[in-house]
């Protein structure tokens, strides 16, 4: 009676266990799955013009900021620009902008930022004297080399930054839209 006894709460403590730690496990919900993406996105943007319009003036738009632009292929544009934080550190600003037809007409416009961070690090090179009676000595006569290591690489997520390119995409677009005559021929 006591072996039975034993071998029954031998086999319930592990199952006991299991089932608290199952309990305490972080459940994952369909919320959470999707908490990721935001039903007012702050990367797209739709416009009445064509898809090949769009991106011709967002094109223009990243030129007039100072952004080096590739060739638009496939409704699709990447530009990049960089500039100094500091004295030690620069950051990269890598855009890509994808311009899509609408069905019912004109065209919704996709951006994405990635800003990448760049430090500084010198490294400098000691040469080694030897010396018989002395032994080895290090000197510090040798070369310096500066070069620029990766610490940031992260997607620009500030709803300003894209409030500023799809303005001044619009304005890129209304500068190239024909211009209606003022004053209308008289009779």
């Amino acid at each position: 009676m006591f072996f039975r006894r034993t071998l029954t709460l031998g086999a319930l403590v592990p199952i006991a266990a299991f089932w608290l730690s199952a309990c305490a496990m972080p459940q994952m919900s369909s919320k959470s799955a999707t908490a990721t993406i935001k039903p007012v996105s702050p990367y797209h943007k739709q416009f009445a013009e064509d898809a090949a319009s769009t991106c011709a003036a967002a094109n223009r738009a990243l030129l007039g900021d100072g952004f080096l632009t590739e060739p638009i292929v496939n409704d699709k544009l990447k530009g990049r620009k960089s500039y100094r934080l500091d004295s030690e550190h620069t950051a990269v600003v890598d855009m890509t902008v994808t311009c899509l037809a609408d069905p019912e007409g004109g065209s919704s416009v996709y951006a994405n930022g990635l800003r990448t961070i760049y430090e500084m690090k010198k490294s400098s090179t000691s040469a080694s004297v030897g010396v018989s009676v002395f032994g080895s000595l290090s000197l510090p006569i040798g070369q310096s080399a500066d070069s620029m290591v990766k610490t940031t690489d992260e997607t620009i997520s500030e709803r300003e930054f894209y409030a500023a390119f799809f303005s001044a995409l619009e304005s890129s677009l209304l500068d190239t839209r024909p211009k209606k005559d003022m004053n209308p021929p008289s009779p």
